[in-house]
């Protein structure tokens, strides 16, 4: 494990505080979705739901050893939650392939914020983390979009 002494450049702190605000949005919102979906889709939704809170936990591992400070105030990326939140105005029953494409654009914006991240110069060890996890969320995007696909 590598130390800093030094503070850690700013886009690392941001990037890494980005990730995490990104994967909790993402837990959540695959938890509401899963409320709204039966059978297999409902458990896929809660498979893809802890998947993305435990990339949110390995990404507060990494910003506590790396020293990166705690964000005086929340920058919630509004165009994630705004995906998320429109399965608040769902109901069960509702419309399956409108549960999944509000998942897939949350998964797109997800996407790239780890495509960001990537170009925002991190310091070696937050790159590594970072590039093993979006291939990560490459995967669970590209399977919510194959379940879109399967649902129009």
């Amino acid at each position: 494990m590598t130390v800093y002494s030094d503070p850690l450049p700013d886009r690392t702190d941001g990037a890494i505080h980005d990730l995490i605000e990104v994967c909790e949005d993402g837990a959540r919102g695959f938890a509401a979705a899963a409320e709204l979906l039966d059978g297999e889709l409902k458990s896929t939704f809660e498979q893809l739901g802890a998947e993305r809170q435990r990339l949110a936990a390995e990404l507060h591992e990494l910003a506590t050893r790396l020293g990166v400070s705690r964000p005086e105030s929340g920058s919630v990326k509004a165009a994630a939650h705004r995906a998320w939140m429109r399965l608040k105005d769902m109901a069960p029953g509702d419309n399956t392939h409108a549960v999944i494409s509000a998942a897939e654009e949350g998964e797109d914006y997800a996407l790239e914020q780890y495509d960001e991240a990537l170009d925002a110069g991190l310091v070696e060890e937050a790159r590594n983390v970072v590039a093993r996890q979006r291939t990560e969320v490459k995967a669970s995007h590209d399977r919510v979009r194959s379940l879109q696909a399967a649902t129009a």
